[in-house]
């Protein structure tokens, strides 16, 4: 084999391990940030767990809620900047409620808002609506 053939193969197989070591680099630096956010989502929702609690008791007219468990494996960033996350009550993985935390503003101050978003029709009829 000639020299220059020797130096143009060794520049494209060169070039194919940069651009594979980058994309692979980039693949990595995001999985990394999406679980950064996930985890930060998750403290979150930890933390303001009281309020989802509140709303799911608020709905309860017949005082039949007496245990409620949010599943964090389905924690997921709402598009409009909120936290969407699945839980369900009394032990009963059928009894399900859609909750989402939302940061809003308050004459001027920042506070963590939770809303529930729907319930399934099992739940429903328990919570008497």
């Amino acid at each position: 084999m000639k020299k220059k053939t020797k130096i143009i193969l060794f520049s494209i197989i060169m070039s194919v391990v940069l651009i594979i070591g980058v994309f692979a680099g980039g693949k990595y630096y995001l999985n990394k940030k999406e679980e950064r956010q996930h985890e930060e989502m998750v403290s979150y929702v930890k933390k303001y767990h009281k309020l989802i609690e509140d709303e799911v008791i608020d709905m309860d007219k017949r005082n039949s809620v007496h245990e409620i468990t949010l599943r964090y494996n389905t924690i997921e960033h709402n598009p409009m900047g909120g936290i969407n996350v699945k839980g369900y009550v009394n032990d009963n993985k059928s009894l399900v409620f859609y909750a989402n935390l939302d940061k809003i503003t308050v004459n001027g101050q920042n506070k963590m808002d939770a809303s529930i978003g729907g319930t399934s029709p099992e739940l429903a009829k328990i919570l008497g609506e």
